[in-house]
Protein backbone atom coordinates (compact mmCIF):
# COMPACT_ATOMS: atom_id res chain seq x y z
CA UNK A 1 0.00 0.00 0.00
CA UNK A 2 1.08 3.11 -0.68
CA UNK A 3 1.00 6.49 1.10
CA UNK A 4 -1.77 8.07 -1.00
CA UNK A 5 -4.23 4.68 -0.58
CA UNK A 6 -3.32 4.80 3.49
CA UNK A 7 -3.98 8.48 3.59
CA UNK A 8 -7.10 7.48 1.67
CA UNK A 9 -8.29 4.81 4.30
CA UNK A 10 -7.31 7.37 6.79
CA UNK A 11 -9.72 9.97 5.68
CA UNK A 12 -12.44 7.48 5.49
CA UNK A 13 -11.86 6.08 9.23
CA UNK A 14 -10.86 9.49 11.33
CA UNK A 15 -13.11 12.19 11.68
CA UNK A 16 -11.72 15.90 9.91
CA UNK A 17 -13.91 18.06 11.75
CA UNK A 18 -13.64 19.98 14.64
CA UNK A 19 -9.79 19.96 15.50
CA UNK A 20 -9.27 20.41 18.96
CA UNK A 21 -8.23 23.88 20.02
CA UNK A 22 -5.75 22.69 23.26
CA UNK A 23 -2.64 21.38 20.76
CA UNK A 24 0.06 20.64 23.59
CA UNK A 25 -0.79 19.57 27.30
CA UNK A 26 0.32 21.43 30.71
CA UNK A 27 2.48 18.49 31.66
CA UNK A 28 3.90 18.47 27.79
CA UNK A 29 4.32 22.10 28.28
CA UNK A 30 6.29 21.82 31.19
CA UNK A 31 8.73 19.15 30.19
CA UNK A 32 9.21 20.46 26.88
CA UNK A 33 8.78 24.14 26.58
CA UNK A 34 9.82 23.34 22.46
CA UNK A 35 6.21 21.64 21.88
CA UNK A 36 4.75 24.69 21.96
CA UNK A 37 5.75 25.04 18.18
CA UNK A 38 3.13 22.77 17.66
CA UNK A 39 0.18 25.19 18.72
CA UNK A 40 0.91 26.97 15.12
CA UNK A 41 1.71 24.02 12.99
CA UNK A 42 -1.77 22.50 14.23
CA UNK A 43 -4.16 24.79 15.52
CA UNK A 44 -7.46 24.96 13.67
CA UNK A 45 -6.36 22.63 10.78
CA UNK A 46 -7.94 19.62 9.64
CA UNK A 47 -5.60 16.66 10.30
CA UNK A 48 -5.39 16.35 6.30
CA UNK A 49 -4.22 19.68 5.73
CA UNK A 50 -1.12 19.95 7.78
CA UNK A 51 1.71 19.89 6.05
CA UNK A 52 4.10 16.74 6.24
CA UNK A 53 7.41 19.07 6.44
CA UNK A 54 5.85 20.55 9.32
CA UNK A 55 4.91 17.33 10.68
CA UNK A 56 8.42 15.72 10.60
CA UNK A 57 9.67 19.07 12.31
CA UNK A 58 7.73 18.59 15.44
CA UNK A 59 7.37 14.92 15.51
CA UNK A 60 9.42 14.47 18.45
CA UNK A 61 6.45 16.56 20.09
CA UNK A 62 4.14 13.89 19.54
CA UNK A 63 4.23 12.64 23.45
CA UNK A 64 3.40 16.16 24.87
CA UNK A 65 0.02 16.55 22.93
CA UNK A 66 -3.07 16.19 24.71
CA UNK A 67 -5.20 13.45 24.67
CA UNK A 68 -7.75 15.06 22.02
CA UNK A 69 -4.90 16.52 19.97
CA UNK A 70 -3.40 12.86 19.60
CA UNK A 71 -6.33 11.18 18.73
CA UNK A 72 -7.28 13.98 16.10
CA UNK A 73 -3.81 14.05 14.83
CA UNK A 74 -2.11 11.08 14.55
CA UNK A 75 -3.72 9.67 10.87
CA UNK A 76 -1.52 13.04 9.91
CA UNK A 77 1.65 11.79 11.36
CA UNK A 78 0.84 8.46 10.56
CA UNK A 79 0.75 9.46 6.78
CA UNK A 80 3.52 11.22 6.90
CA UNK A 81 5.58 8.75 8.37
CA UNK A 82 4.72 6.46 5.21
CA UNK A 83 6.23 8.83 2.69
CA UNK A 84 9.19 8.82 4.62
CA UNK A 85 9.69 5.88 6.71
CA UNK A 86 13.36 6.69 7.70
CA UNK A 87 12.38 10.50 9.12
CA UNK A 88 10.97 11.48 12.33
CA UNK A 89 7.55 10.81 12.28
CA UNK A 90 7.73 7.41 11.52
CA UNK A 91 10.25 6.84 14.65
CA UNK A 92 8.45 9.05 17.16
CA UNK A 93 4.53 7.77 15.46
CA UNK A 94 6.07 4.06 16.17
CA UNK A 95 7.02 5.15 19.66
CA UNK A 96 3.73 6.40 20.50
CA UNK A 97 1.94 3.40 19.54
CA UNK A 98 4.53 0.58 20.43
CA UNK A 99 4.45 -0.97 24.07
CA UNK A 100 8.26 -2.13 24.85
CA UNK A 101 6.94 -5.03 27.46
CA UNK A 102 3.19 -6.59 27.14
CA UNK A 103 2.54 -5.40 30.27
CA UNK A 104 3.22 -2.11 29.50
CA UNK A 105 -0.84 -0.69 30.44
CA UNK A 106 -0.43 2.86 29.07
CA UNK A 107 -0.68 1.86 25.51
CA UNK A 108 -3.98 -0.25 26.36
CA UNK A 109 -5.78 2.47 27.56
CA UNK A 110 -4.54 4.61 24.67
CA UNK A 111 -5.47 1.86 22.08
CA UNK A 112 -9.27 2.20 23.71
CA UNK A 113 -9.29 5.98 22.74
CA UNK A 114 -9.64 4.68 18.82
CA UNK A 115 -12.62 2.95 17.53
CA UNK A 116 -12.37 -0.56 16.44
CA UNK A 117 -12.20 0.96 12.15
CA UNK A 118 -9.26 3.49 13.35
CA UNK A 119 -7.24 0.95 15.82
CA UNK A 120 -7.60 -1.32 12.11
CA UNK A 121 -5.78 1.94 10.56
CA UNK A 122 -3.05 1.69 13.14
CA UNK A 123 -2.51 -2.31 12.65
CA UNK A 124 -1.83 -1.15 9.00
CA UNK A 125 0.14 1.26 9.60
CA UNK A 126 2.30 -0.41 11.95
CA UNK A 127 2.40 -3.69 9.08
CA UNK A 128 3.77 -1.12 6.42
CA UNK A 129 6.67 0.39 8.10
CA UNK A 130 7.49 -2.96 9.58
CA UNK A 131 8.00 -5.13 6.10
CA UNK A 132 9.60 -1.34 4.74
CA UNK A 133 13.04 -1.98 4.28
CA UNK A 134 14.16 1.90 5.31
CA UNK A 135 12.98 1.53 8.31
CA UNK A 136 14.96 0.09 10.82
CA UNK A 137 14.36 0.85 13.79
CA UNK A 138 11.98 -1.43 14.87
CA UNK A 139 12.27 -5.63 14.63
CA UNK A 140 10.51 -8.02 17.12
CA UNK A 141 9.52 -5.21 19.50
CA UNK A 142 6.55 -4.33 16.82
CA UNK A 143 4.93 -7.74 17.48
CA UNK A 144 2.89 -6.42 21.33
CA UNK A 145 2.17 -3.43 19.22
CA UNK A 146 1.02 -5.21 15.96
CA UNK A 147 -1.25 -7.85 18.46
CA UNK A 148 -2.76 -5.04 20.63
CA UNK A 149 -3.93 -2.76 17.94
CA UNK A 150 -5.20 -6.05 16.03
CA UNK A 151 -7.27 -6.81 18.89
CA UNK A 152 -8.75 -3.77 19.45
CA UNK A 153 -9.56 -3.69 15.88
CA UNK A 154 -11.47 -6.47 16.33
CA UNK A 155 -13.40 -5.05 18.74
CA UNK A 156 -11.02 -5.69 22.05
Amino acid sequence: MDANEFRDMSLMAFRLDDPPAEIVSDLGREVNPDSEAMNGVLSEKPWSMVPSDALERNAKNIASMTVPAFTYFLPAFMCAALRQPDGECATYSMYALCPLASFDTFYKTTCLLFTPEQAGVVAKFLLELQHDPSFTLFDEEIQPALELWHKRSMGG
